[in-house]
């Protein structure tokens, strides 16, 4: 919990996760040519291209948790 404001730590992670999460995850996945090239020619296609967007979600997403409880301790340890 903040000791200042009062927050918790799971309302702070969630209301900044997204902000973080949504602009990175699509600098990243952007020029990533397994998805955006990607023909759909046939069903190995559809596979690789699946498999890729689910690494890269679970690779930002983790990046993000990481980075906004660095954030926390960073803030809660200054107090």
């Amino acid at each position: 919990m903040d000791v200042r404001t009062g927050t918790p730590y799971k309302y702070y992670f969630w209301k900044r996760f997204f902000l973080l999460f949504l602009p990175l995850f699509f600098i990243g996945i952007l020029p990533e040519p397994f998805i955006t090239d990607n023909p759909f020619a046939s069903l190995e296609d559809y596979g690789e291209f699946a498999f890729f967007f689910c690494f890269y979600l679970f690779v930002f997403s983790g990046i993000s948790a990481f980075l906004i409880s660095i954030r926390w301790r960073m803030k809660y340890a200054r107090r």
